[in-house]
């Protein structure tokens, strides 16, 4: 039941060779989408707190590069304009 909500929701969840460890890999909003529609406890706690430190590729790269140009930041990230201006907005603290 599991295994298919994190297929359903775009994720792969994965058992650990033998262990009884789990991988769960999929996009931030799929990542989301899982820990929402899936309603278990554990596993809302788990990705709530591996995503507590994920920054896009494009607040990486502002970071990385503080004084990269609207331009040079669409071309690395692959980002549109709009998004590429949010994020810059946002880290000037805009």
């Amino acid at each position: 039941m599991v295994l298919q909500m994190a297929f359903d929701s775009g994720c792969q969840l994965k058992r650990i060779r033998r262990s009884r460890n789990w991988l769960l890999s999929g996009t931030k909003k799929q990542l989301e989408h899982f820990a929402f529609s899936a309603n278990v406890g554990w596993i809302s706690v788990a990705v709530d707190k591996a995503l507590s430190g994920y920054k896009s590729p494009i607040q990486e790269l502002l970071e990385r590069y503080p004084e990269i140009t609207l331009t040079q930041l669409i071309q690395e990230s692959g980002c549109t304009m709009v998004e590429a201006r949010k994020a810059i907005d946002e880290f000037e603290g805009l």
